[in-house]
């Protein structure tokens, strides 16, 4: 580990680095912060500077003022949420947006922690690329690391905004459907009043409507639902980007080792081991950065992907535009989760593929480094963690499936006990609505 950061040290100053040359993971990674940002997410300054290290936390900043909106908003409609089901009544099903509301809290807070702290991370991530963006590790290739992430990002923050206009349409679909069947279609004069009424029905019992007030929720409605999506897609570029780093000197090793057995000198084996003890030391401090954020992922996947079974399963749906959409809401759910437990799970894996090669270096060419090496590569976990609880590998990914089997089966059971429960009967009107629709 001394070795590492006396190496990078020995660089020269940051500030002389052609940044704007070079794939780097603070240039791919720019259009998504600023897509977050506009809805309250990673409220970090700086990046438009070409430069990684003057990415920095102002707190005095309409970032940050920002993201303290969005979790306020968030905290309003927990305890809004919170005293509905107090009154009506919880089952398995209807506790789902309290969970919503404090999961996306959460997440604001744990971004704007992350983000005190991501200077440090940011000037070490800019210290350890460099050695990978010089000639000896570059691997000339379209498929770059910038176009990784900015397809992976594009195709999931996709997905995200259909699900999400897809629940919207499906929620003023059933509201259609119930103004129809009620007899309210002829009194509704404002079919936006009515679906905002509908929608935040546990706000406006609360507060006093207006349309200002509508249109703000169905922002931070938005904004919640980025964030949730937000956190893993923030992961998987996260975890591709590392992994890409690890691959280029897998790489290097196998083209040296391309005509026959590799057999070089030991000061080879004391470069190539400085170099991936500075990437395991990035990872090690990017890991106790956001490893909070890691595990309400994992907690927070594993909750909805049960529930949104549930709904798929046990209910029966009045209209094929409630089975497109819990039917697509559980797809994209799965693959976003999969997706994320495989990218991490990635870092694993191309940090374990260098004994690989190492194993196949007869004795003759064994060195007191390369011996060292070969110590550390099947004596360190290196990956990412949630707490230390547990490491993002592959096999945690088949743990996960059968953990899920095991709560559905508990939800299902819960689902029967507290069926009727929370139970609102069809063309129930609430209290703000009866100022300007007749009840029927």
């Amino acid at each position: 580990m001394v070795a590492s950061d006396k190496a990078l040290k020995e660089q020269p100053p940051v500030e002389n680095f052609p940044w704007s040359l070079h794939d780097t993971y603070h240039e791919a990674v720019r259009p998504f912060l600023i897509i977050g940002q506009i809805f309250g997410m990673f409220p970090v300054t700086g990046i438009f500077n070409r430069n990684p290290c003057k990415v920095h936390l102002e707190w005095i900043s309409v970032r940050v003022v920002l993201n303290l909106v969005i979790f306020g908003a968030a905290l309003v409609n927990a305890v809004a949420e919170f005293l509905r089901l107090r009154q009506v009544g919880a089952n398995a099903k209807n506790i789902n947006g309290l969970v919503f509301y404090i999961d996306c809290g959460t997440i604001s807070v744990l971004f704007l922690k992350m983000a005190t702290s991501w200077n440090q991370v940011a000037v070490k991530w800019a210290h350890v690329e460099r050695i990978f963006l010089e000639e000896t590790y570059r691997v000339e290739s379209w498929w770059t690391m910038k176009r990784k992430i900015r397809i992976v990002a594009g195709m999931l923050l996709l997905g995200a905004v259909a699900e999400h206009l897809l629940s919207i349409v499906n929620l003023a679909n059933d509201h259609r459907f119930e103004a129809i069947n009620c007899g309210w279609q002829h009194n509704i004069t404002d079919a936006f009043r009515h679906f905002a009424l509908r929608k935040f029905s546990n706000i406006y019992i609360h507060f006093p409507y207006s349309t200002a007030s509508a249109v703000f929720f169905l922002y931070v409605s938005f904004a919640l639902t980025l964030s949730w999506n937000y956190m893993d897609i923030f992961i998987i570029l996260l975890s591709v980007a590392i992994a890409s780093r690890f691959n280029q000197i897998n790489a290097y090793l196998e083209t040296l080792a391309a005509g026959g057995v590799l057999v070089p000198n030991e000061p080879f084996w004391i470069r190539v081991r400085i170099h991936y003890v500075a990437l395991c030391e990035l990872l090690a401090k990017v890991d106790r950065t956001m490893s909070w954020l890691m595990l309400v992922s994992c907690a927070t996947n594993l909750y909805f992907i049960c529930l949104q079974t549930l709904n798929v399963i046990s209910q029966k749906h009045p209209h094929v535009m409630n089975d497109l959409y819990y039917g697509y809401s559980l797809f994209f759910l799965i693959v976003r989760t999969v997706t994320m437990f495989l990218c991490a799970a990635r870092i694993h894996e191309a940090a374990k593929k260098p004994l690989d090669i190492v194993s196949k270096i007869p004795n003759t060419g064994w060195c007191v480094e390369l011996d060292r090496f070969s110590t550390q590569l099947k004596s360190e976990t290196v990956a990412l963690s949630g707490m230390g609880f547990f490491h993002i590998t592959r096999q945690l990914l088949f743990s996960m499936a059968g953990t899920i089997v095991t709560y559905e089966l508990v939800m299902l059971k819960f689902d029967r006990e507290s069926e009727g429960k929370g139970y609102i009967p069809p063309c129930s009107m609430f209290d703000i609505e009866r100022q300007w629709l007749p009840s029927h």
